[in-house]
């Protein structure tokens, strides 16, 4: 019997390496295509999609966001938004642009599609690997994040002239912090 289980056990481990060495030499190759012009195959968009969504939805568990009825946190979101996601996620009206035509997967409609704060707030925060969706985290602070958070929340109910309007009354994207600095401060120093 403990002849069986060591026999059946080097076979197991046999073909996980084969499998294992087959995936690598697959990565290799080369020979799948990752151009954003040609959908992955389903089952691979599938997988990713999956791990995505998990991932996002342990990492939101828990997040408690602040007051977002708040009409100038709205407002200031507002602003971001305009900023910063129209181009991608699109406002009330907008069928398409110029950048989201050749984005793979396509981002959500996000002035049509409702999106959970605590979800909203880390994948503004954090961004998403392998996609054209930044981390914001990295120039903006958390009050920021949840005013853009608060602006989605209204986002799917609103009309093109009631985004527009509330766009001109937002305040501009001036918080970001990219990283500017004093030339003086930050050039090295030359002997």
């Amino acid at each position: 019997m403990k002849k069986h289980v060591k026999h059946h056990s080097i076979t197991v481990l046999a073909t996980l390496l084969i499998v294992a060495l087959g995936g690598l030499l697959f990565v290799y190759s080369g020979l799948y295509n990752i151009g954003a012009d040609d959908p992955h195959i389903k089952p691979v968009y599938a997988l990713i999609q999956t791990l995505r969504d998990r991932s996002i939805e342990y990492r939101s568990d828990g997040i408690t966001p602040p007051n977002l009825q708040d009409k100038d946190l709205i407002l200031k979101g507002a602003g971001q938004y305009s900023a910063m996601c129209s181009d991608c996620h699109l406002s009330p009206g907008v069928s398409n642009s110029e950048i989201r035509v050749g984005l793979y997967p396509p981002p959500p409609n996000l002035s049509i599609k409702a999106v959970e704060p605590s979800v909203a707030f880390w994948v503004i925060k954090h961004g998403i690997k392998m996609s054209a969706m930044p981390a914001w985290g990295a120039n903006h602070d958390d009050a920021t994040i949840w005013s853009m958070v608060a602006f989605l929340q209204t986002l799917p109910a609103m009309s093109p002239e009631k985004y527009k309007e509330i766009i001109a009354q937002a305040p501009p994207d001036d918080d970001m912090n990219m990283g500017h600095e004093d030339a003086s401060e930050s050039a090295p120093h030359q002997h």
